[in-house]
């Protein structure tokens, strides 16, 4: 820890003499990520790093470069310190070459960076460490089901993606396939089967004569549930599981090869389509818990109560519940899950407390990521909860939330609306902005849109701008457009790169700049009429 602290903390303050006159208040706080980010544990203070090097990479490159050049040198000196995800994927997308160095210096970190550079369009490079790996005997099935499932291989390079599937097939022992990875690759078979339909039916039917084995995985929990159009086919060992799984997707893609399997799947109408309910890898029950299921349910329910002071409600009551549920990850991801859905509307500081608490709650009783400390973060600084105890990663992701406003300030910018008028943040000082991050898809965002158009009818005169800013094609914009009837401007931004700039990670989000071009409000979510106002007041408009 002190190393990297030492090595960044000198770079930023002695290293880049430019940034104090040239950067100033960026450069400031940048530096104030890195310190705090000594403090906290060593796996998301290498997060907080990388999550700075992103914000700063479109505008401030010098600065990213040094934030990923000290985070590459800590990881390369200590070959066992482990690389998250988040770690990786930023790596892939800043410095694909130190992603692949890593990889090929510590055999552990592999899977992770092959995953992170399949999905930032690093396919080659995922490939060829694919590729290395299996030739020293180090590859496994979770290593290439994500290289080809969420790269664009399969769709793109067909032909490469069966050959390195062979290649995969070529390490496997079906007659001694664990319970495990025979669901993995039954996965990962159907990655390729638009790609190399045959290859798929072929391993389909290698899947179902393993686990056809007398006594294969009879005594290997793994509960399934498996809707089709007419029932839900539930499972609770492996040896079912894979029946249903592997002698569904054989019947969709050559059902007339199912014949010879007739007896084993004689249980079950495999004839509708099957599709894969509730799945989480390495447990021993796939289907939730009665206690956890409801919450899921009810967390469902949540965005169709009539009323905010429903949700505030239920969002209470939910909170109370995850507090009580046993420390581990699904307490936390529940606590996550509700926390982003009480942000949508006007909830009130009681619920928002208590989601907000809950979540700490559930930190509190796991290992944390960066992630999960910038949400708890971005309640206290945009929803106003209650800080819980002192907490040097909270303090670390607070500190990012600051960087990324002060970039915000920078982040000028030209786009195109739909009647063809160009917009310029900058040229607009003078008068008050919202500016609106939204999709046509997204419900909190249609949501939010009647209450945005009455504030721009109301106050446009006295000098509001309402900007909405799509990132999807055209005719897509245009085709909801025509339903409605707003006046405010819609603005196109292809391929998301304002959205990228502003940190845009989840939609609706808005930012409001006062007369002089200052950021003096953000909302994180969904605002009502009432909550538009609140935020209008600090811009000066009452």
């Amino acid at each position: 820890m002190i190393a990297i602290r030492l090595l960044v903390g000198t770079l930023l303050v002695s290293g880049l003499a430019y940034g104090a006159a040239e950067a100033g208040a960026v450069t400031e706080a940048a530096n104030r990520v890195d310190q705090l980010a000594a403090k906290a544990p060593q796996a998301v203070a290498l997060e907080f790093r990388m999550l700075a090097a992103q914000s700063l990479q479109l505008r401030h490159p010098d600065l990213a470069r040094r934030f990923v050049a000290g985070v590459v040198e800590q990881l390369s000196d200590g070959k066992g310190i482990a690389v998250s995800s988040g770690v990786a994927v930023a790596l892939a997308r800043l410095s694909p070459s130190d992603a692949v160095s890593l990889a090929k210096s510590a055999a552990e970190r592999t899977p992770g960076l092959i995953i992170a550079l399949a999905n930032w369009n690093q396919a080659d490079a995922a490939v060829a460490l694919f590729r290395e790996s299996l030739s020293r005997g180090q590859a496994r099935l979770t290593d290439t089901f994500p290289l080809l499932a969420l790269a664009p291989l399969a769709r793109e390079k067909p032909e490469e993606a069966a050959r390195l599937f062979q290649e995969m097939l070529a390490t496997i022992s079906f007659d001694a396939l664990d319970p495990a990875d025979a669901l993995r690759l039954t996965n990962l078979t159907s990655a390729i089967a638009s790609a190399a339909p045959k290859l798929a039916a072929d391993t389909y039917e290698r899947i179902l004569t393993a686990v056809s084995a007398p006594g294969w995985g009879e005594q290997v929990p793994m509960a399934m549930a498996f809707p089709t159009r007419s029932a839900t086919i539930t499972t609770e060992n492996a040896r079912d599981t894979l029946l249903v799984a592997a002698g569904s997707r054989l019947h969709a893609l050559a059902p007339e090869r199912l014949e010879k399997h007739k007896s084993l799947l004689a249980r079950w109408d495999l004839s509708d389509p099957v599709t894969l309910k509730y799945f989480r890898p390495g447990s021993g029950s796939s289907i939730p818990p009665p206690a956890t299921a409801s919450i899921r349910q009810r967390m469902g329910q949540l965005r169709g109560l009539p009323t905010d002071a429903d949700r505030a409600r239920m969002a209470i009551a939910l909170a109370a519940e995850i507090r009580a549920l046993p420390a581990g990850t699904e307490k936390l991801d529940l606590a996550s899950g509700l926390c982003n859905l009480s942000t949508e509307g006007d909830l009130g500081k009681e619920a928002l407390a208590a989601v907000a608490a809950a979540l700490a709650a559930a930190m509190r009783d796991s290992s944390p990521g960066a992630g999960n400390y910038m949400e708890l973060a971005s309640l206290v600084r945009y929803e106003h909860v209650p800080a819980p105890a002192e907490d040097p990663a909270l303090e670390a992701a607070m500190a990012v939330l600051a960087l990324r406003e002060q970039l915000v300030g920078e982040n000028g910018f030209t786009l195109t609306a739909m009647d063809g008028k160009a917009y310029n943040l900058d040229a607009l000082r003078g008068r008050v902005v919202l500016l609106n991050f939204w999709a046509t898809w997204c419900p909190p965002c249609r949501k939010e849109m009647p209450d945005m158009e009455k504030l721009y009818q109301r106050f446009s005169a006295k000098g509001l701008t309402v900007l909405a800013v799509s990132d999807e094609e055209r005719e897509t914009v245009a085709g909801f457009l025509r339903k409605q009837s707003y006046t405010f401007p819609v603005l196109l931004d292809p391929g998301g790169k304002v959205g990228a700039a502003f940190n845009v990670e989840g939609i609706p989000k808005s930012f409001l700049f006062d007369r002089g071009g200052k950021l003096v409000a953000q909302a994180i979510d969904m605002r009502t009429e009432r909550q538009f106002l609140a935020m209008l007041q600090q811009a000066g408009l009452e």
